[in-house]
């Protein structure tokens, strides 16, 4: 099964290719609802921020975007996958950019939209769009260094 991140659905999780191409990842994790275009715009810098999005077939997919431009995605609480994130302006738009560490690191970019209630919709580069609810963010667990 790929792994890709939560933004990039939840990112197929975040959606590797278009419907068209026969993958069925993005018709899997689509949300559940829409969000109204009203709101408060999408926020400036997403580091040390973290989302989350309800996959069709019930999985929780949370982002944490850490300030030092990794990422790491959960599903329903367990370790999902991890790659780098940017978030930039592009003749697009502004967008949110994942690379991730496995899927031969291709990157998948979503353009952010409006907060609403602490949520925001993402559109990907193929059209393809997520619901993301904003979570607490939280440091990633500290690795004990073995002895040298």
């Amino acid at each position: 099964m790929r792994r890709l991140p939560v933004l990039a659905v939840a990112i197929a999780t975040l959606a590797a290719c278009s419907p068209e191409a026969g993958e069925s990842n993005e018709a899997a994790h689509a949300p559940q609802e829409a969000i109204t275009p009203s709101g408060e715009p999408a926020p400036d810098a997403f580091s040390a921020t973290a989302w989350r999005a309800l996959a069709a077939d019930g999985a929780r997919y949370t982002t944490y975007l850490d300030a030092d431009g990794t990422y790491r995605d959960l599903r329903n609480g367990d370790p999902w996958q991890t790659g780098k994130w940017s978030h930039a302006d592009s003749p697009q738009g502004r967008l949110l950019c994942f690379t991730p560490d496995h899927d031969n690191g291709v990157e998948r970019c979503w353009e952010p939209g409006r907060m609403s209630d602490g949520a925001m919709r993402a559109e990907s580069e193929t059209g393809h769009s997520i619901e993301l609810e904003r979570v607490e963010y939280s440091l990633p667990p500290e690795v004990d260094e073995e002895p040298s």
